[in-house]
């Protein structure tokens, strides 16, 4: 991550407004609400979550709770079709920038598996992760920020225990990915930065439990990815080569889809 700037005003303040969180909410409930109205072989699983996301580079620590909306397809041939958002607030520290609370994080997943015909425990496909991380007031040490945005596509990979309380194994490599940091709403005289990120993996674990108020599904899931490409952007006249540093993302909760 870029260190944070000094002294900075943010146009948008979309994210802290509390009619934004309240219509966040309504969407969420209501998604549900209506694909409780439907066929379940219409609608497929829909699962809720909280959990707790802990995400770090060299200088730069996020961690914080976040709650998500998870939607699975039922029956699609061989296909299995997954989509899921995960929103949080995270609590940022740097020792060269200090610290920031309350920071909105908004993940979002979608996958296309298909499984295997001669072993259908076994899952491979194509899926998308987007991150957008809104670092938005000003640091402890009068230090302020910009939003991050990453755009990655990745090859996931799955086996799944084939019984009434199963357990799933899920792995992932990085194909491609891009990272867009906005230093233009710190200076309208800076540079956007992009950088493509090509190495990284993820791994989680989850185990499904059929209880009296509905399958609960703990699950813990770890990232990382590598160091970026450099970018040269030209700051104070001078060439300087930025580029988005390797880090790690720890993600445990508990799943609940409702009966």
């Amino acid at each position: 991550m870029l260190p944070v700037f000094r002294n900075i005003h943010f146009l948008h303040r979309l994210g802290e407004h509390p009619l934004w969180r309240a219509c966040a909410v309504w969407a969420i409930v209501g998604a549900i609400g209506s694909a409780q109205a439907q066929p379940e072989e219409n609608r497929g699983v829909w699962q809720l979550s909280a959990g707790w996301q802990d995400y770090s580079e060299p200088q730069v620590n996020l961690k914080g709770p976040e709650l998500g909306v998870h939607w699975q397809t039922r029956t699609w041939g061989p296909f299995t079709l997954e989509a899921e958002a995960q929103l949080g607030l995270q609590n940022y520290s740097s020792v060269p920038s200090g610290r920031l609370d309350s920071v909105l994080n908004l993940d979002t997943r979608w996958r296309v598996l298909r499984a295997s015909t001669a072993q259908p425990q076994w899952q491979v496909g194509l899926a998308l992760h987007t991150h957008a991380n809104f670092l938005r007031g000003t640091t402890s040490l009068g230090f302020g920020g910009y939003d991050r945005l990453s755009t990655q596509v990745w090859l996931p990979v799955r086996w799944h225990q084939d019984s009434a309380e199963p357990w799933a194994v899920d792995a992932g490599w990085l194909l491609w990915g891009q990272h867009v940091s906005r230093l233009s709403q710190v200076n309208t005289r800076l540079q956007d930065v992009t950088n493509q990120q090509r190495k990284g993996v993820y791994f989680q674990i989850s185990k499904t439990i059929p209880t009296d108020l509905g399958a609960m599904q703990p699950y813990a899931r770890w990232t990382w990815v590598d160091d970026s490409d450099v970018y040269w952007v030209s700051l104070a006249g001078l060439d300087r080569g930025t580029y988005e540093p390797r880090n790690n993302r720890l993600q445990v909760g508990l799943k609940w889809r409702i009966r």
